[in-house]
């Protein structure tokens, strides 16, 4: 292989698909890299609609700030004046209670105000330093029972997972969704007192501003794919899906990955980042193992369901980021996104955009419900809080059927041999959101994790990057007059995770604070 000119194929194109194929391109500019969509347009998940002056981002709705994964990438593609953080207006939360919004408390002022849980409740919360750390993997409600008491669990198991996965409490591990939390009880000893020592540290100007929701001015999360799409041009190929992946014949090895009505095309390198079910279809006839555990990642669908309002046709108007519902309040909401507090440029001067998600594992049959249903139930719970608009003058629905994967107990010990396995197979690479984290920062990290490993095999197998190539009319390549980032070099940490396969409410972090 020495002297020849690399060639990479990546199976979808959502963000970790296109990540991946960017950050290739980034450090190996001559390497031949085609992406592969089975759908009509890239960027899977992050999608957006727009229209009578209202932009929605029907999946993610931007990033955390505390990762240098997405910023990095974004900077890379030119995109750094466009980036906005959410308003300071959008700094408080609320959770939905006795059909009241109570804001989240964050600070022991406001804790030791809160109706939200009474003084027995609020003395076992304060007595959390005192709990010893588990020694095993646990469930998010069984770990909040443990640290801070049974009625606080109640409280925000659900809010925290429905933000993060839509999934269910009592069988999403902690340790796969939220690995950052038990990082802190692992290093710290007490989450409460890690709270206490970092607020001292910002206070102190010793550290920075908590972690803040960023996003794009002008077009949403939509933005950021944009961006990679036209960067890679006629590398990626839409409507093109891949239907099996094959060993090459002869003696120079790599693959042939088959697509429906085409020509294979041939790899050295595979990158596959489709969704697992799509994942374990493909792998199957090559590593049936790791095809049955990718097989066994289930999906929680999400409906998201937009609406608009004048201002003046609300008696009360949204304040903060929005509100995750307390079970059981009687409505099948599981959240509201005050999305024109947080990024004003999303709707109208003088309208008001909420950006409500239903369903998830708990609640799978609100994505089957007729259109006009859904957006009466979620106007039917908003206007009870803001009313009393008689209807939203904008409306958009959307259900993503598979929207979500869910970490249950066992899942990184799953993933961590499925990507064993998957390391003996030379030239095959997995990436996504079924792995390591579901968040955009998680899925952008996740694809540098992948293309690191093709990058490390193609330099041991004394790949050259050749010149760049050239389009096929003969005229430069889409990035050819372009510079090329150079890739930042990976800590000690993200080496030792790399070498393991084990890296690390619509819109939140992992941690609980509010893209998915």
């Amino acid at each position: 292989m020495t002297g020849a000119r690399p060639r990479v194929a990546v199976v979808g194109a959502g963000v970790t698909g296109l990540t991946a194929a960017f950050e290739l391109l980034s450090a190996l500019p001559g390497a031949e890299v085609t992406v592969l969509e089975a759908e009509p347009v890239a960027g899977g998940k992050i999608a957006r609609h727009r229209a009578d002056g209202y932009t929605v981002d029907l999946g993610p709705n931007g990033f955390l700030d505390n990762g240098a994964d997405t910023r990095t990438l974004a900077d890379s593609l030119g995109l750094g004046p466009r980036l906005r953080p959410a308003a300071d207006a959008a700094r408080e939360r609320f959770l939905l209670r006795g059909g009241r919004l109570l804001p989240l408390p964050l600070g022991a002022a406001s804790f030791a105000a809160s109706p939200l849980l009474g003084p027995v409740a609020k003395a076992r919360v304060l007595a959390e330093p005192l709990v010893r750390r588990a020694s095993g993997e646990e469930t998010v409600h069984a770990f909040l029972t443990r640290r801070f008491g049974s009625r606080a669990a109640a409280l925000l198991a659900a809010p925290l997972v429905h933000g993060v996965t839509s999934g269910d409490p009592w069988t999403t591990s902690l340790d796969a969704a939220f690995p950052r939390i038990r990082a802190l009880e692992r290093d710290r000893g007490s989450l409460l007192l890690a709270a206490l020592r970092g607020r001292l540290l910002r206070a102190a100007g010793r550290a920075g501003p908590p972690p803040r929701l960023t996003g794009f001015a002008d077009g949403g999360m939509r933005v950021l794919v944009d961006a990679l799409t036209r960067t890679l041009g006629e590398r990626l190929l839409t409507g093109r899906p891949v239907t099996a992946l094959r060993p090459a014949p002869g003696p120079d090895g790599g693959w042939l990955v088959e697509t429906a009505g085409h020509e294979p095309v041939r790899a050295d390198h595979v990158v596959v980042t489709v969704p697992a079910p799509a994942a374990a279809r493909l792998l199957a006839p090559l590593l049936p193992g790791a095809a049955r555990t990718l097989a066994g990642v289930r999906y929680a669908p999400v409906r998201v369901v937009s609406v608009g309002y004048r201002r003046r046709d609300l008696a009360v108007l949204p304040r903060g980021f929005g509100y995750l519902t307390v079970p059981p309040e009687p409505t099948r909401v599981l959240g509201v996104v005050h999305a024109s507090v947080v990024f004003p440029d999303c709707a109208p001067p003088d309208g008001v955009l909420l950006r409500a998600f239903a369903g998830g594992a708990e609640d799978p049959g609100f994505a089957e419900l007729d259109a006009d249903e859904a957006v009466a139930a979620v106007h039917r719970d908003v206007t009870a809080l803001f009313g009393p608009a008689a209807g939203p003058e904008f409306r958009h629905d959307h259900v993503w059927p598979d929207a979500i994967p869910q970490y249950t107990p066992g899942h990184g010990a799953r993933v961590r041999a499925l990507l064993d396995a998957v390391a003996g197979v030379p030239g095959l690479h997995l990436a996504g959101s079924a792995y390591h984290g579901v968040a955009v920062n998680e899925c952008v990290r996740d694809a540098r994790r992948a293309a690191s490993e093709v990058l490390t095999a193609l330099r041991a197998a004394g790949a050259a990057a050749p010149a760049a190539p050239r389009s096929r009319g003969g005229a430069p390549g889409p990035r050819d007059e372009t510079p090329r980032p150079t890739p930042r070099p990976l800590t000690r940490h993200e080496e030792k995770q790399r070498d393991r396969h084990d890296p690390g409410p619509l819109g939140t972090d992992r941690s609980g604070r509010r893209g998915r």
